[in-house]
């Protein structure tokens, strides 16, 4: 078994290149690399403009609340209490009726007894 390292010779095609094509793709390459670098820059100043503006801010406030563990929202909390405190004034109302309608019978048999 030969272990040896060969050195391997480079490609005809390779080392005949012109110069000006090598300056050529070398110019290429760094403006690509430029234009990329500018174009991110240019997407996050958009980022953090846009984060600044109030809808965007709403919705990461409600995000992070959202976030909390446990913490109901508000909205549902107090529909609950609406839901709560409507079916209790039902209730009141009710009885203060049947009360009243039993006062005013009360009343009109006392007056019929009287006669």
């Amino acid at each position: 078994m030969d272990t040896e390292k060969k050195p391997t010779e480079p490609a005809v095609d390779e080392s005949k290149k012109d110069i000006g094509e090598i300056v050529g793709d070398l110019v290429v390459s760094g403006a690509t690399v430029l234009a990329h670098s500018a174009a991110e820059a240019v997407v996050k100043r958009v980022r953090r403009a846009a984060a600044k503006t109030a809808p965007v801010k709403a919705v990461a406030k409600i995000v992070k609340k959202a976030k909390k563990p446990g913490a109901a929202s508000k909205a549902t909390k107090s529909k609950k209490n609406a839901s709560k405190k409507s079916v209790a004034k039902r209730v009141g109302k009710n009885v203060r009726k049947k009360t009243a309608k039993a006062a005013t019978k009360k009343s009109k048999n006392a007056k019929k007894s009287n006669r």
